[in-house]
């Protein structure tokens, strides 16, 4: 059911031919995120791609200092300003249905608050 409704949401959101041939989805973005991605304005996918990548770095285990020092660094680069830019997104496309829709589904799956 979900799949579909993914598959929906991406032909929806995609302008025929056009978004295809212009995006190149970045290897960070979640693969459960590529479903209408590309026809998404370039903030948004901006803001996945640095969120699933902080999401990455919050999920690794800090086993040495050493380590520790690294995930903070990369969680200080990428995860830093992430929940203002979200509910400033999700402010901004409110009164898209099908932008609002997709920020909805990636919200839930990335653990975001819906503000």
């Amino acid at each position: 059911m979900r799949a579909r409704r993914d598959i929906a949401l991406a032909v929806l959101l995609t302008p025929p031919g056009l978004a295809e041939a212009a995006c190149t989805i970045p290897a960070e973005v979640d693969p459960e995120h590529h479903a209408g991605f590309c026809a998404l304005p370039q903030e948004i996918r901006a803001f996945v791609a640095r969120q699933d990548v902080c999401t990455h770095f919050a999920g690794e285990e800090p086993y040495a200092a050493a380590r520790r020092r690294e995930l903070e660094t990369a969680m200080a680069k990428y995860c830093d300003g992430n929940e203002a830019t979200w509910a400033t997104l999700r402010a901004k496309y409110r009164q898209n249905p099908l932008r609002d829709a997709w920020l909805d589904r990636y919200g839930e799956d990335a653990g975001l608050d819906v503000p």
